[in-house]
């Protein structure tokens, strides 16, 4: 028995040593393998956000909302220069998850490009119904898009929101 299944291992082995062998091809489009891939991260300017009341100069005649304004920091560490073309942010509380309101920031319309190792501040602001609030909640970020070599970039990170 044990002479069977080392014949079969050895036959086993000597098939993928023959299918797998060779020089292995790249694909015929697309994005040149061996490449190196943007790589991001964003970070918060004030890493705790506090909420406030939203002032009339802000939202209008929209009263009981409370705001949050920042500005995140998207870094580019890979070496490979990206263009987002989504920047998603959703508030949430932290609860239940519940999304109480959501912005669009960058859309495919308007595509914000980062440098190889370099950075961009991108400023953000929102408004959402204090009703819906609580002390301790948070706001998603999602970056979506492509880096130079024509591979797709996503990352999503949380800032933690505050009540002042």
């Amino acid at each position: 028995m044990r002479s069977i299944v080392k014949l079969l291992q050895i036959i086993g082995a000597a098939i993928l040593a023959a299918c797998c062998g060779g020089t292995p091809t790249g694909p015929t489009t697309g994005p040149t393998t061996g490449q190196p891939t943007a790589a991001v991260q964003i970070t918060s300017n004030p890493p705790t956000i506090l909420s406030a009341v939203c002032p009339a100069s802000h939202c209008g005649p929209l009263v009981g909302q409370l705001e949050i304004e920042a500005s995140l920091t998207i870094r580019e560490t890979g070496g490979v220069a990206v263009t987002a073309t989504r920047l998603g942010l959703t508030i949430r509380r932290r609860s239940d998850n519940a999304a109480i309101a959501a912005n669009e920031v960058l859309a495919n319309t308007a595509p914000l490009r980062i440098g190889a190792n370099g950075s961009t501040a991108v400023p953000i602001a929102m408004h959402f119904d204090a009703s819906a609030a609580e002390a301790n909640m948070k706001v998603v970020v999602v970056f979506e898009g492509s880096d130079a070599n024509g591979r797709p970039v996503t990352f999503s990170t949380e800032v933690e929101i505050r009540a002042s």
